[in-house]
């Protein structure tokens, strides 16, 4: 009698081990998005290369508590549904794109000269 091990994830083919292409099921799909989403909701905030740039430039530095404090901002805007947030935090006016956590710019008071920010659709101040 001809013992063999069970193969797992593989198809036993004229006595040789084939691979078996993997299914994806819907299931699956939605259940990995919802993983995904999130997972997102958790990230932390990202500084794009202007962002960077802006905040060197204007000597700027933000503290891992202000960090925290952006991170919730973000989120509680994501809840609301905003898509582009403008965050105000002490004296620093920061732009986010909040579907990808992302800062794309920072500018600090005495830049901010004629105080008008457009393509933002809520703000947040902290």
């Amino acid at each position: 009698m001809n013992k063999t091990a069970p193969i797992v994830n593989d198809v036993l083919l004229n006595n040789k081990v084939q691979k078996k292409p993997l299914s994806y099921s819907s299931a699956n799909a939605n259940k990995f998005a919802e993983v995904l989403e999130n997972q997102k909701r958790y990230m932390e905030v990202k500084f794009s290369t202007h962002a960077q740039e802006r905040l060197k430039q204007q000597n700027i530095n933000i503290t891992s508590q202000e960090i925290s404090m952006i991170n919730e901002a973000t989120k509680k805007a994501e809840i609301k549904g905003s898509k582009e947030s403008l965050i105000l935090l002490k004296d620093l006016a920061l732009v986010v794109n909040i579907s990808n956590k992302t800062v794309i710019t920072a500018i600090d008071k005495t830049r901010q000269k004629d105080k008008i920010f457009t393509n933002i659709d809520s703000t947040v101040i902290l």
